[in-house]
């Protein structure tokens, strides 16, 4: 046989098996496979499973094995099946033998007993020259997580760092952590293979190898001198889910090994790092993304504008990738790291956006709130605020206290947007306390006549008699408030400002005898927080009574004052009895009592208040204030509360916390006199170097499956900076076959004439250019 024709064999025989398998996968996609049958598990169904695992037919255990994975999907026990499953680890069928990989990676740690069973069989597999079941051998023997196999692990995995196939080598390194999970004290052989791993040539291995630094030994600088370069130049080769492990570990190796960037000097590593950053930016993969602006904050947040834009493409993903994505920018524009207000509509909250994610919005709008948008903002805040997502309806009322306190220019048309939202008979009862409470906070900055009518529209609102006072029968019905927290806080800014004046006349005389009137009527139904401000608004509203001309209110609101006392006094609630005990003595010296017997009109409002004075006496005698002192007390403002306060009293935006969803902490700069020189980060000029034959690594753990004068096939590797070698043999196939001039000569002569019986028994060169391309692997040195 010519080497053509047995190169066509061949390559005919590699596409006739992709050729089926996309065939069988194309059935299973369409349903041709008929796997529906396999979710049914029914206990008439599961009688034949037993049957179809002792089988000898392949298409009769795969069938089998199809059925107690459904199983294990369907929270079904396949405890009676397993060891017919693990005698099944040996076969050489690859499909079954994948669906019994993963069913001893479920019950092994439940059944370590019948684990131990198949050891054998798993360590067969680490020698099969079938890259993908080698894997799945360590992947499975590596998982089992048994103490009495950990040497055989460990050793099992040392061997496997230095297999020729990139995916072996890459379940090596992943397998690394789940030995030191095993035995700690394997730390020392685990550091030996990632150094190993680290003077790979594959970008994916390198991926992976970063798991095993970042878990284990994530403070050792010292492993990642020599390959930093290495690792910045193969970031873009490797794939999406290690890149940003990568990033983050070469992130805090820039921070903790190289100077600090300044506006005049960029170190030559770091701008290498960050250039290899820069082309990342562009990944389909929201984690990369992130992980580059993340970095970009961490070591250059002057260049973080670059990829800022990148932060902002993640914001038309899923609603948990935008999420994530609004939180990095709020962290950035708090820190004013860029300029959020050209991009400030990318934020607007749309129709379709989860609750979570259009809170986490409103936080950047109004983190970033210019005055020259605030009126735009305030407008998209009242529609956020008309919301069916009452979360999003109650922070956006917030939202649009925080804008009217920081932006005075706005605090009108916020007032009026949250007035208007009150007014809203279907408006829900949550949104509508928020929003009083908003109102409350911002009308003392309000000019005193819409203090005055907001003051006004609210009262009223407070009980249905004043509801209706001067309205006609077929008018709108006015919503009553019967929220405690509604109503207590519009008794509050009754009292706090019950001497500004509607029409001419003072609120004091206007509204505040009515409003004492229904709250002594109603006291057993008003809530113990509506009790404690009613004591507040009698108290105030009897300390100004100076300024009441009218005998007759002046006698009402007296009255009142006293009858609400004497009702606190025996409440049952402790808080109500103690205030009004305060408001009793706060006022006590505020009566004059023959003045208030002559003013009574009738018998009846004369003996109550002799009979209140009467208990009076009996109390223990005190400090008795002057009027303007206690006028003071009742009516001093707190104080004018920033924007963090006022956010934070609100409990405003409270936010679901993610674990991950912080960054790690990145060591601090390193101090440049105490770096070690660049010199140390320059590539291992050594570390390329052939890699011992395949075959003589795996005699170790299992050499029953090979015998001695079994050939393996030589692998090219291309030195750099240095002659090829020709792909029909290697440099030390030539070393030992020309021992001098003569014996290449003699060997010259002779080539024309068995030229076929020298190459025809070894490997072909299109076998080495197969095996190099599906390794993608160059080997080191100290492999």
């Amino acid at each position: 046989m010519s080497l053509s024709t047995l190169t066509s064999s061949r390559a005919w025989t590699y596409f006739s098996e992709r050729g089926e398998d996309a065939l069988h996968a194309v059935k299973g996609a369409i349903g041709g496979s008929g796997s529906g049958k396999y979710l049914d598990i029914r206990d008439d169904k599961l009688v034949q499973v037993r049957t179809k695992l002792e089988s000898t037919q392949d298409v009769d255990r795969l069938d089998g094995m199809k059925s107690v994975v459904a199983m294990i999907s369907k929270g079904r026990d396949a405890t009676p099946y397993l060891a017919s499953v693990f005698k099944l680890s040996s076969t050489t069928s690859l499909e079954v033998r994948k669906l019994v990989y993963l069913v001893v990676l479920r019950y092994a740690p439940l059944h370590p007993d019948l684990a131990l069973l198949s050891i054998n069989s798993f360590q067969r597999d680490l020698t099969d020259p079938n890259p993908l079941i080698r894997g799945m051998a360590l992947r499975t023997l590596s998982g089992i997580q048994i103490d009495a196999v950990s040497e055989i692990v460990m050793l099992a995995v040392s061997k496997a760092v230095r297999d020729p196939h990139p995916y072996v080598r890459r379940i090596a390194a992943f397998a690394l952590t789940k030995c030191y999970d095993l035995d700690e004290e394997y730390y020392n052989r685990i550091v030996g293979s990632f150094q190993v791993l680290l003077q790979d040539r594959s970008p994916s291995v390198l991926g992976a190898a970063m798991s095993v630094f970042k878990d284990i030994c994530h403070d050792r600088w010292d492993l990642l001198h020599r390959h930093f370069r290495k690792l910045c130049l193969a970031l873009g080769d490797m794939d999406e889910w290690s890149q940003p492990l990568c990033i983050h570990v070469l992130t805090r190796y820039a921070r903790a090994n190289i100077s600090k960037p300044s506006d005049e000097h960029v170190d030559a590593d770091l701008e290498l790092l960050l250039t290899s950053l820069s082309t990342l930016a562009a990944s389909m993969n929201p984690a990369v993304v992130m992980a580059v602006v993340h970095a970009y904050d961490a070591l250059l947040p002057e260049r973080v504008p670059m990829v800022f834009p990148a932060l902002l493409r993640l914001l038309r993903a899923s609603p948990d990738v935008a999420y994530l994505a609004t939180r990095s920018a709020l962290a950035l524009a708090r820190a004013e790291k860029v300029d959020m207000v050209p991009v400030m509509s990318s934020f607007y909250v749309r129709a379709s956006d989860p609750a979570y994610l259009a809170r986490s919005k409103l936080r950047v709008l109004v983190c970033v709130s210019p005055s020259s948008h605030a009126s735009v903002l305030a407008n998209e805040l009242g529609a956020y605020a008309h919301a069916p997502s009452i979360p999003l309806a109650l922070d956006s009322v917030t939202a649009l206290g925080i804008l009217a306190r920081r932006h005075g220019e706005v605090s009108e048309l916020c007032l009026q947007l949250l007035m208007d939202l009150a007014q809203e008979a279907a408006i829900p009862t949550l949104v509508l306390s928020r929003a009083i409470q908003i109102i409350k906070a911002l009308v003392r900055v309000s000019s005193p006549s819409m203090a005055a009518t907001i003051v006004t529209r609210f009262c009223l609102r407070l009980f249905v008699p004043l509801a209706r006072r001067g309205r006609s029968l077929d008018a709108p019905k006015i919503r009553i408030l019967t929220d405690p927290a509604s109503r207590a806080s519009v008794l509050w800014m009754l009292g706090q400002y019950a001497e500004l004046k509607v029409t001419g006349t003072s609120l004091l005389v206007l509204l505040v005898p009515d409003i004492l009137r229904c709250l002594v009527a109603h006291w057993q139904k008003e809530h113990i927080q509506v009790q404690c401000q009613a004591l507040t608004l009698s108290a105030k509203a009897y300390a100004h009574l100076s300024s009441v001309s009218d005998a007759h209110i002046r006698m009402a609101i007296t009255v009142l004052h006293y009858e609400i006392l004497h009702r606190a006094s025996q409440s049952l609630n402790a808080d109500v009895r103690l205030r009004a005990r305060f408001y009793s003595g706060l006022t006590r010296g505020l009566s004059d009592t023959d003045e208030e017997l002559e003013a009574a009109p009738t018998e009846d409002i004369r003996a109550y208040l002799a009979s209140h004075q009467k208990l009076d006496l009996l109390r223990l005698p005190g400090v008795r204030l002057r009027r303007t002192q206690v006028q003071h007390i009742l009516g001093a403002h707190d104080k004018i509360q920033s924007d963090e306060d006022f956010a934070l009293s609100n409990d405003i935006f409270p936010t679901i916390q993610l674990r991950g969803s912080h960054a790690s902490q990145l060591p601090d700069w390193s101090n440049p006199h105490t770096l070690l020189p660049a010199i140390v980060r320059a590539p291992d000029t050594n570390s390329i170097q052939q890699q011992d034959t395949w075959m003589e690594n795996q005699r170790s753990i299992s050499s029953d499956m090979f015998s001695k004068n079994q050939t393996s096939p030589e692998f090219v590797v291309l030195r750099p900076s240095t002659p090829s070698v020709p792909s029909g043999a290697t440099s030390s196939t030539a070393n030992a076959r020309y021992k001098d001039l003569d014996s290449f000569l003699d060997e010259e002569s002779e080539s024309e004439d068995d030229n076929e019986s020298i190459h025809i028994d070894h490997p072909a060169p299109e076998d080495d250019e197969y095996m190099l391309d599906s390794s993608g692997t160059e080997y080191d040195e100290d492999d």
